[in-house]
């Protein structure tokens, strides 16, 4: 055998001599990264909250809630079992949390991203760069070059130990039936990401024998739907058609959403499965007057720039707002016959937060397409659960309902949660009102850092128990998360805190504020039936012993 080789390394790597200086010199600088990142973060922290206690030190409240989840468990397995949940639950949210406050990292990331996209050609963990300028949505691309999502192993690996429900169809299976006893239709329709409908501004080989790519499971999933009977529309190859008439796009550069345009046509297919006669035109809803609408993309805020890059321009579309034949904006209307259920996709377009103009929705379109009320429940990022959850939290709104057009992203059927909300008989309706409560803080959900999703504002969720004086010893509680991509100080607080806060009862304000994102609790919380919002950050004391 030749050592020849081993020996050679050994002389030259194994008995490596550095000069004191240069150890001296390593080490030190070893040392001040490791301890000057979080000493800067210490000293900003302590200058804004004027408080000494280092919030690294927050992690430490995961252990009491642990410790409630592991006494309130069946025995010592079961017990750790909801103990170690808890903890990693925590962990996760903390390690996010510290994150999103980074100091270096909001100071640093901006200019570094500017270089690798300029000049490397590079995204980040969000957004992948297109050809000629167009950006994609990370979870669009994996829902089209992903494994299917019907997979088995699939399946099991998104449902292990995470507590998501990966299968759609039982869901849908449910929510079906829950309508149909009410003698109401549901109609299912998966929009399309921009892969999809855009895939050569990907990859220029990304048509497969003159087909949209798509995800292998989909044609079994609208199989499945239909054999089930579920009635289903997919409304890819119309706008595929579409598209390649006249060659242009169905969505916009820089954003995960559609052109008004295609929302128009999309309401146009929509209307023609209703199965239901349009009323005669323009006999209660108009198109008014177009507007032009310029905002930024939701993709290139989410790249993270400098706020002085040039890298990618904002773009301006034309809508077409829907108004009554009197001329006043057009609006939800709870006693139409007509429920649309949605996500981002239904409220681009009629949302002020995603600032791309309001009154030109899909729901919008749809009452201007059949001249008929529709009522709309659409919830941004909230299409696999939010939206069904929402409606089962306010089930008087299906009076008089004939039909629920249930939209939802495609990427949703490879990444959504498709828990079960069974669809409940309506409590009696409390007199709404503002009352103050104090409890401590079971859960809370965090907001994920601003610019990795692709929406300015959202709420964030708090369990508040060990409530005295009120109606319910627990209840659920939105506030502000997230305002136009600032992190509110909601975020801030910890289970285990006992905080006094004023809230409303949810459906006093659903109207207003009921389509911006929610990032709802996970697990037995989730099913709370009392759920209110708090529109201010409540005060927080000590929990007493």
């Amino acid at each position: 055998m030749d050592f020849s080789r081993e020996e050679a390394a050994e002389r030259e790597i194994g008995r490596t001599r550095v000069r004191p200086f240069v150890r001296r010199f390593l080490v030190a600088a070893f040392l001040l990264t490791i301890i000057g990142v979080p000493a800067v973060q210490y000293v900003h922290e302590a200058v804004q909250t004027r408080q000494l206690k280092p919030r690294a030190l927050d992690f430490l409240s995961a252990f009491p809630v642990a410790r409630r989840e592991f006494a309130k468990a069946d025995g010592i397995a079961g017990g750790a079992a909801a103990a170690s949940a808890s903890l990693r639950r925590d962990f996760k949210s903390f390690e996010k949390s510290l994150e999103d406050e980074s100091l270096l990292a909001r100071h640093a990331l901006p200019p570094v991203q500017e270089f690798a996209t300029r000049f490397l050609g590079l995204g980040n963990e969000k957004v992948y760069l297109g050809r000629d300028g167009w950006l994609f949505y990370r979870p669009d691309v994996d829902y089209v070059a992903g494994p299917g999502f019907l997979d088995p192993a699939v399946l099991r690996e998104r449902g292990k130990g995470s507590g998501i429900h990966p299968d759609p169809l039982p869901a849908l299976l449910r929510l079906r039936e829950d309508l149909a006893a009410r003698g109401i239709r549901l109609l299912v329709v998966p929009v399309p990401v921009k892969p999809v409908i855009e895939p050569e501004h990907l990859s220029a080989r990304s048509h497969t024998n003159g087909k949209p790519p798509q995800n292998p499971s989909f044609p079994r999933f609208l199989a499945d739907l239909r054999r089930n009977g579920i009635d289903t529309l997919d409304i890819t190859p119309v706008l595929a058609v579409d598209k390649a008439a006249d060659g242009t796009p169905c969505f916009l550069k820089t954003d995960t959403h559609w052109f008004p345009r295609t929302v128009e046509r999309s309401a146009e297919l929509i209307a023609a499965e209703t199965h239901i006669v349009p009323g005669a035109p323009d006999s209660m809803f108009r198109r008014g007057p177009s507007k032009k609408v310029t905002n930024a993309g939701d993709l290139a805020v989410m790249l993270r720039l400098p706020p002085q890059s040039t890298l990618f321009p904002m773009e301006t579309v034309e809508i077409h707002p829907v108004t009554e034949v009197g001329g006043n904006p057009w609006c939800a209307d709870p006693a139409a016959e007509i429920l649309v259920l949605g996500d981002s996709f239904t409220n681009v377009y009629s949302g002020e937060d995603l600032g791309w103009g309001t009154g030109a929705g899909l729901a919008e379109q749809l009452s201007f397409t059949l001249q008929r009320p529709v009522d709309c429940i659409a919830v941004n990022a909230g299409g696999a659960s939010t939206a069904r959850q929402t409606l089962a939290r306010s089930p008087g709104r299906l009076a008089g309902k004939r039909l629920v057009v249930y939209e939802f992203a495609m990427r949703d059927l490879a990444s959504g949660d498709w828990k079960l909300t069974p669809l409940v008989e309506p409590k009696a309706e409390e007199v709404p009102g503002a009352s103050t409560v104090t409890g401590v803080i079971r859960e809370i959900s965090r907001a994920p850092r601003p610019g990795t999703v692709p929406y300015r504002d959202l709420l964030i969720c708090i369990h508040l128990d060990s409530i005295e004086n009120f109606s319910s010893t627990e209840i659920l509680v939105f506030l502000p998360g997230m305002k136009n991509n600032v992190l509110t100080a909601a975020n801030s607080l910890t289970p285990g805190e006992r905080v006094t806060l004023r809230v409303v009862p949810w459906n006093t304000v659903e109207e207003k504020i009921g389509a911006i994102n929610r990032i709802e609790l996970a697990g037995p919380a989730a099913d709370i039936g009392e759920v209110y919002w708090a529109g201010d950050l409540p005060s927080a004391h000590p929990e007493n012993p």
